[in-house]
């Protein structure tokens, strides 16, 4: 036989076998996915005021993403590619659009999406959420060579890709639904032997730094594993990275007397769950060198369960709730005397005010509201806010109401107008993020899909 037809035919066995694997491989991933049964949410969206409020504050999000953001800011509007070159794989050039993808998917699933405030039609709405969802996770690299993934914060960034790609599921090709799948379990996979940090030891000895807790870090890892476990239910590794997701929920909110307690969470005790704290005994944490309220609003990070396993139709872990109200009753009442702390001391909400006050200095510019509205939103829903002589319906009008007024002064619907008022670069997607998060958990809440369990897993 003639070699070279030999060789042909080995070739072409060859890509027919990988094709064939393609092909049971993504069959295999995508029937571990559990899509959203949208049609059991089937009650009206929430019409009282603060939902209104968030949902115009969306919608102004939504009116600068696919403006300003897709068209002149990142350029992405004059790629012609199947895929976006996305620029890099460092945090500028993935967590915006991870963000900006989060938050078109809850605006157009939760149908709040407004096409004439947008001047967008809905169908290329959704044609630009989708191919920033694909574009993420094709670069990622489960499924890119030198992609993005396996790197600090990046359990953050697939989270909200994946988180956004299982809203938009039906609208994802099987190949795309493939790479998301991909992208979803191989971040999850990162953190089954993850050994979780803290600021302080079992006996309340500081570790390494005594500037930065590990509160945020460990709860932002943690959502990934919430989105794998919401999507991926029947997933071999299901048990394994919802243990570890509570692990890093404990971890996150635990203060140092947390470490005696023996209250059951998930068949466990607290003291054997913990291997230290990283938050205050007084409910404060301290990150950037400081008493840092901005921090202490990533209580999000840890509600992130809620939003995800009630898309799920699937209880939230009670440890998802661990020390949340103290941490708010902290911020609505904890006195700061000044000094030794920054004048004029108090507390950090100001009563009748969408003023927040830092102990020791604001590093994130004057005018970041948005992650507060959001906690306020969250802690009332949940019902963590109770006991309070100002609950979270209180303050929430006043921190959303700061963030909509500066939305309403430029065209584009922009929250900032100067970088002083929030330095991050990111920080259009970063209240994009944050205001589709408070919809997300007012829209739930009317569907009624909210509940709790406390069960081993």
């Amino acid at each position: 036989m003639n070699m070279n037809l030999v060789a042909l035919m080995r070739q072409q066995t060859t890509q027919v076998t990988l094709a064939l694997c393609m092909l049971l491989f993504t069959s295999i991933c995508n029937a571990q996915v559990k899509p959203i049964r949208w049609s059991k949410f089937n009650k009206d969206n929430p019409a009282d005021n603060l939902s209104l409020l968030e949902r115009n504050i969306l919608r102004n999000t939504n009116v600068y993403a696919l403006t300003t953001w897709y068209v002149d800011s990142t350029k992405y509007a004059s790629q012609t590619s199947e895929y976006l070159d996305l620029g890099g794989n460092g945090e500028h050039h993935i967590r915006a659009g991870c963000s900006e993808a989060f938050a078109l998917a809850v605006a157009l699933k939760t149908n709040v999406y407004d096409e004439v405030k947008s001047g967008v039609k809905k169908e290329k709405a959704v044609a630009i959420t989708v191919k920033l969802i694909t574009s993420q996770a094709f670069r990622h690299k489960a499924n890119s060579a030198g992609g993005w993934g396996d790197q600090w914060q990046s359990a953050l960034w697939s989270a909200y890709t994946g988180a956004a790609g299982w809203m938009m599921w039906d609208d994802l090709s099987v190949k795309n639904q493939t790479y998301l799948s991909k992208m979803v379990e191989y971040e999850a996979n990162r953190f089954i032997t993850y050994k979780v940090p803290y600021l302080r030891d079992v006996n309340g000895k500081l570790l390494g730094s005594k500037d930065d807790s590990k509160s945020e870090e460990n709860s932002w890892n943690a959502m990934i594993l919430q989105v794998a476990c919401a999507m991926m239910p029947t997933h071999p590794n299901f048990s394994l990275w919802m243990n570890k997701n509570i692990e890093l929920l404990a971890s996150a909110n635990a203060r140092p007397q947390d470490a005696n307690s023996e209250e059951i969470f998930h068949g466990k005790k607290l003291n054997d769950l913990l291997n230290g704290s990283n938050y205050n005994s007084d409910g404060t944490v301290t990150n950037h060198g400081r008493i840092h309220p901005d921090y202490m609003a990533c209580t999000a990070h840890s509600f992130f369960n809620a939003l995800m396993f009630a898309l799920a139709s699937q209880p939230t872990p009670k440890a998802a709730l661990f020390n949340c109200d103290q941490i708010y009753k902290t911020m609505v009442e904890h006195q700061f005397a000044a000094p030794p702390f920054q004048k004029p001391g108090g507390s950090i909400y100001r009563i009748n005010s969408q003023d927040i006050y830092y102990p020791q200095v604001n590093d994130w510019g004057t005018n970041r509201k948005m992650h507060f509205a959001l906690m306020d939103c969250q802690m009332n829903a949940f019902n963590l806010d109770t006991g309070l002589t100002y609950n979270g319906e209180y303050w929430e009008k006043y921190h959303a109401q700061g963030v909509f007024d500066m939305q309403e002064r430029s065209k584009d619907k922009r929250t900032y107008i100067e970088p002083k008022e929030d330095t991050y670069k990111g920080r259009e997607a970063w209240v994009a993020v944050h205001v589709a998060q408070a919809y997300l958990t007012k829209w739930l809440m009317a569907q009624k899909k909210f509940k709790t369990t406390n069960r081993a897993y």
